[in-house]
């Protein structure tokens, strides 16, 4: 317990009144302090950008669960600096998982479990919303009622479905442990009985549920089904599929030969974006002392598209590998993967990255990709996620093995062609002190918010960074994707997409130079008049009330003279772009066609002609024209004639 003297809670309190999240990693943010344990911080970001900040607090003898509300740039938004206190009612001495989440309206919907009946763990359900709220009961829902000291109702996790609804999940443990499911309507409305249902067979355990929404109104279930002593299981992993009545679609094995140690229990589980899932894991199933990283896949029709129990993620097998965190770009079907590698006694530790494809093949090598080399620095991997083009990875840094009192937070920004949208990686704490229970948001515009632990007696600290490595809530983003071609008459055209926040105006620059400035409803432009030679060009977005985003990508571009010595006109360039490439299920085909017809043909790699489609010649010389091919996954051979020139392309498509 702490003990802090009047004047120093009192100015927590005035920090935390004011808080906002810091833009130094050398100053994180304290969100809540004081006297007491500050503990298992949980958040959760609306769609409009505002965010939940949950916990359990102990400054008053015994833990509470509070709830503070904040913009997106950490402004506390309720009166009470502290938050609001959910619930006081009586926990247990030690604390196990709980969850918080928030509906498409913008409500938290927490749950924990307590044990104010009989002293038995029970699990409850409460909903708050944006101005404070308590709703549907002040003393929340109960999902288990059990008064019977041999039962003990533990660790629920929650998901907000699309739906509108709300599941939980939670074990019910007794001489075998049963995982109850639960699914409750946004007024509160209990729909599956006072068990909910019971995932339970004899003989063996049913623990530790994960829930994901499957995009098509159904439900995706991850559990395990463990025997044998429940310090050293025989754990396998399993995925279902049920339907909003709870009836089974499927029941997906993925991994059934065990190895799993007893501590592996939330593990990463997420959307393939398709109606799926990819989950990963570490086993020793081989019994060699040396644990190694695995993924899977299953797709919304209940198909392991990986290889039986698990796609291995790094083929070191001499190195242990632990750990793993997954980011999925469901576009092309990319997973991608942190994860720590040790020498086989553990003494030296290192973090890696791997990208695995939907079909479980190592794209970055066999052994992925050392981004710190084994040594002392003991990294560790947080958490991760994907956004447009670039999938992030939290991780923490003791300056040495278990100094858990000299420990740093640093992000790592990776695309699939192992670019980096940064210089190197960002500290989001440089602090280096002990850190521990950390829970990641991430916003609908790709900044996201670490809440943790920090200190060796607890405070609840968050920090915030943007997509492009700053931290705090100046966030400018820039605009993306910028492309661009030359005509016939040497006039440049340029394009690129909106960034995800508003700016006031876009400023185009050519060789470093600005030389326009183009309304915010508008995401092109033309350059005319430009003498022949190379150009290079990027596009800032301008917002109020004068910050400058970072640059786009920058682009080269070569204008022609307009007349060769014989005076007549020198012909354009024919050009073939696809994109993206590889592609799911819509594409663009780019071409410069000189004013003249043009005719695409589509082969397979065997030389079989499967598209066909003629393009008149116009007045612009640039076409894109969006097609909508049913094609299975592989590759193809795009074949672009114009004016008698043959343009070829490789293209993947993948499914």
């Amino acid at each position: 317990m702490k003990r802090l003297s009047l004047i120093f809670a009192v100015l927590i309190l005035f920090i935390s009144l004011n808080a906002q999240f810091s833009n130094s990693a050398s100053t994180p943010t304290l969100f809540a302090g004081g006297t007491g344990e500050q503990v298992i911080p949980k958040i959760a970001i609306c769609n409009n950008g505002n965010i939940y900040l949950a916990r359990f607090d102990n400054a008053n003898g015994g833990y509470q669960v509070w709830l503070q509300y904040m913009d997106a740039a950490g402004n506390l938004l309720w009166q009470n600096p502290q938050g609001i206190l959910i619930s006081n009612f009586p926990q247990m001495t030690w604390l196990t998982e709980w969850d918080l989440d928030v509906d498409n309206l913008g409500n938290a919907w927490l749950t924990f479990q307590d044990i104010r009946t009989a002293e038995v763990n029970n699990v409850m359900l409460y909903k708050v919303d944006a101005s404070g709220n308590i709703l549907l009961s002040d003393s929340g829902l109960a999902l288990s009622s059990d008064t019977s000291t041999d039962f003990s109702n533990m660790s629920p996790l929650l998901m907000c479905h699309s739906s509108g609804d709300v599941y939980v999940a939670w074990q019910r443990m007794s001489t075998t442990t049963e995982i109850h499911l639960q699914k409750i309507s946004s007024t509160g409305d209990i729909y599956w009985g006072v068990n909910g249902l019971v995932f339970a067979e004899d003989a063996v355990q049913y623990t530790w549920p994960q829930l994901l929404d499957s995009g098509d109104g159904n439900l995706l279930l991850k559990y395990y089904v463990d025997s044998g002593p429940f310090w050293a299981p025989n754990r396998q992993v399993f995925v279902t599929k049920l339907t909003p009545d709870g009836t089974p679609l499927w029941n997906a094995s993925i991994n059934t030969v065990g190895g799993l140690t007893a501590w592996e229990q939330i593990i990463p589980y997420v959307s393939d974006g398709n109606g799926g899932a990819v989950l990963a894991w570490y086993d020793d199933r081989n019994n060699d002392m040396i644990n190694e990283v695995y993924m899977a896949r299953v797709n919304s029709a209940g198909t392991i598209t990986t290889p039986e129990n698990g796609a291995l993620i790094s083929n070191d097998t001499f190195n242990q590998q632990y750990y793993p965190k997954l980011a999925v770009d469901s576009e092309h079907g990319y997973v991608y993967a942190w994860f720590r590698t040790t020498d086989p006694d553990q003494n030296n530790v290192g973090l890696a990255r791997q990208l695995m494809d939907f079909s479980g093949n190592r794209l970055w090598g066999d052994n992925g990709v050392q981004i710190i080399d084994q040594g002392t620095l003991y990294p560790d991997p947080i958490a991760a996620y994907f956004y447009q083009d670039t999938a992030y990875c939290y991780y923490s840094l003791a300056a040495s093995p278990g100094d858990a009192n000299n420990e740093h937070l640093k992000v790592n920004a990776i695309r699939s062609d192992q670019s980096s949208p940064w210089s190197a990686d960002v500290f989001l704490d440089s602090s280096g002190s002990s850190k521990l229970h950390y829970d990641l948001g991430v916003s609908n515009q790709g900044w996201s918010v670490l809440a943790y632990e920090e200190g060796n007696n607890y405070d609840i600290y968050a920090m915030r960074i943007n997509p492009d490595g700053t931290l705090g809530s100046a966030y400018y983003p820039a605009p993306q994707s910028l492309a661009g071609y030359v005509d016939n008459q040497g006039i440049v055209y340029l394009n690129w997409q909106a960034p995800s926040l508003a700016p006031s105006q876009y400023q185009v620059y050519m060789n470093d130079a600005l030389i326009l400035t183009i309304s915010a409803d508008l995401t092109n432009c033309s350059i005319p008049d430009l003498e022949a030679g190379n150009y290079s060009f990027y596009v800032c977005a301008v917002y109020p009330p004068d910050h400058i985003s970072l640059p786009s990508n920058t682009i080269n571009l070569t204008v022609l003279p307009e007349a060769v010595e014989d005076g007549t006109q020198n012909p354009a360039i024919p050009q073939l772009a696809v994109n993206p490439n590889p592609f799911k299920n819509n594409l663009t085909i780019s071409y410069w066609q000189d004013k003249s017809p043009a005719q695409l043909t589509i082969y397979n790699l065997r030389g079989q002609k499967i598209y066909e489609q003629s393009f008149a010649g116009g007045q612009n010389s640039f076409v894109a024209q969006n097609l909508h091919l049913d094609l299975p996954s592989g590759v193809y051979l795009f074949s672009l004639v114009i004016k008698g020139e043959r343009l070829q392309k490789k293209v993947s498509v993948i499914k």
